[in-house]
């Protein structure tokens, strides 16, 4: 048997199947609640690493320990979201598409 014979038919054409054109909803990656038990073990694992980063330095300061913890607590949620859509975007896509 020879290479061409087993790689098949260099000149067979496929039947063209009609392309759908897609696009990311943005809306719906950025505004769905995580809904997967792994979305939500990322979600508040990263929560509660980024809080303890940002309210580290915070605890020693002269700031009021509530106003510390609010403080840090915008830049931990913020970060954890963009971590949930980044990784919605890169390995779940598929699901976040809309037509066209």
């Amino acid at each position: 048997m020879s290479m061409a014979a087993a790689v098949g038919h260099k000149g067979k054409k496929h039947k063209s199947t009609p392309e759908k054109q897609v696009e990311v909803d943005v809306q719906k990656i950025f505004l769905t609640p995580p809904r997967r038990l792994g979305e939500r073990a990322i979600l508040l694992g990263m929560l509660v690493v980024t809080f303890m980063i940002f309210f580290g330095p915070l605890k020693f300061s002269q700031v009021p320990p509530l106003e510390a913890a609010l403080t840090a607590m915008l830049p931990a949620v913020s970060l954890s979201w963009g971590w949930i859509v980044f990784l919605r975007y890169r390995f779940r896509k598929a699901e976040y598409l809309k037509e066209i």
